[in-house]
């Protein structure tokens, strides 16, 4: 009896398996270790670099201190005033006399029904002033660990360079991390995330006005990231643009929505444009005066401070004037160049 040939081993292709990472997101790198440490699992976060300048800054943030201000001191003359009328209410309620118990003798009904209504809404007015606007100058001023006053003092004014850090505000990583759709197919990625990081909005608004119903500023969190760059254990880099989440069985996951290549490539094509219009105008030669400034500033001791950069917007602004062109309606029609006045490359 022949034997028979051993049976070959039945071939099985073996497929990678897929990575339980959703789309676009990457495991978040080890470089960031010292700030994923300081965040809340439970929540989402956006990383950004506000680069406006500290002037621009300086004056948005001095609308709410303001308003916050004069608020405040409203309140506190309410209660200045309010008080004597509170304690003679207290007195009568305790049954003693004062100047608000009521003579039942010598008014009438209709008299004791118009002193009820008014008493009930002073009570009323009372009660929604303190309740919902009263929080408004509390959380500014008072609201602890951080308040956007503490904020501002510690981290020592206005910065041309600052870290914002926003979490996500009656949402969370549940959220955008659970279920058969995650990442960006999750509906809370297209509503939440996308929205909060169109070029627009970073171009148009400094960090503190980013608050909305979706998202908050993390005051705090700011100020750890910045004392985290100055010990030299995040670079101040490996925060922009990111978007940071925590997901179960993987830990931290990130995604910087801008790559260096989109910045780059976004700034040449904005200067090829800003180019083009100036030739079309026949104005060429306000390109390469444009491009002289920069550069002798950029290369002016100190670097391209603060400072530095008015001294280019007025210098800029006064050549294209002479040849009666508007810089500001020019630059706005090709999309700003605000980067390109700030970074090299």
């Amino acid at each position: 009896m022949s034997k028979q040939p051993p049976k070959k081993p039945k071939q099985t292709s073996f497929k990678p398996a897929a990575s339980p990472i959703p789309t676009p997101f990457t495991a978040a790198p080890p470089t960031l270790e010292p700030f994923l440490a300081q965040l809340d699992p439970s929540q989402v976060y956006l990383t950004h670099i506000d680069r406006h300048l500290p002037e621009t800054k300086k004056q948005i943030f001095l609308i709410p201190v303001l308003l916050n201000g004069t608020i405040a001191l409203l309140l506190l003359y309410r209660i200045y005033t309010a008080l004597p009328t509170y304690w003679a209410l207290l007195q009568t309620l305790l049954g003693y006399h004062s100047p608000a118990t009521v003579d039942t003798v010598h008014t009438t009904r209709n008299d004791q029904l118009w002193i009820l209504a008014k008493r009930t809404l002073m009570f009323l007015a009372d009660f929604l002033a303190f309740r919902f606007v009263g929080v408004w100058p509390l959380t500014f001023f008072l609201e602890q660990p951080c308040n956007p006053v503490i904020w501002r003092w510690k981290l020592g004014g206005f910065l041309a360079d600052e870290i914002v850090v926003r979490v996500s505000r009656n949402w969370g990583a549940r959220d955008l991390m659970q279920g058969v759709k995650q990442g960006e197919e999750n509906a809370f990625f297209k509503t939440r995330i996308l929205p909060a990081i169109e070029r627009e909005v970073l171009r148009t608004k400094t960090g503190y006005l980013m608050m909305n119903q979706s998202w908050d500023l993390d005051f705090q969190l700011m100020l750890d990231a910045h004392t985290l760059v100055k010990q030299g254990e995040v670079e101040m880099r490996g925060l922009e643009k990111m978007v940071l989440v925590f997901m179960e069985g993987t830990g931290w996951i990130a995604w910087q929505w801008e790559s260096d290549y989109d910045v780059i490539e976004e700034r040449r094509k904005k200067v090829v444009a800003f180019k083009e219009e100036l030739t079309k105008a026949g104005k060429e030669s306000l390109f390469w005066k444009w491009m002289d400034i920069l550069e002798s500033e950029r290369d002016a001791d100190g670097g391209f401070t603060a400072e530095a950069q008015n001294r280019v917007a007025e210098r800029v602004q006064d050549a294209f004037a002479k040849e009666g062109i508007d810089f500001e309606e020019l630059t706005r029609s090709v999309g700003g160049l605000e980067g390109l006045t700030v970074n090299k490359g």
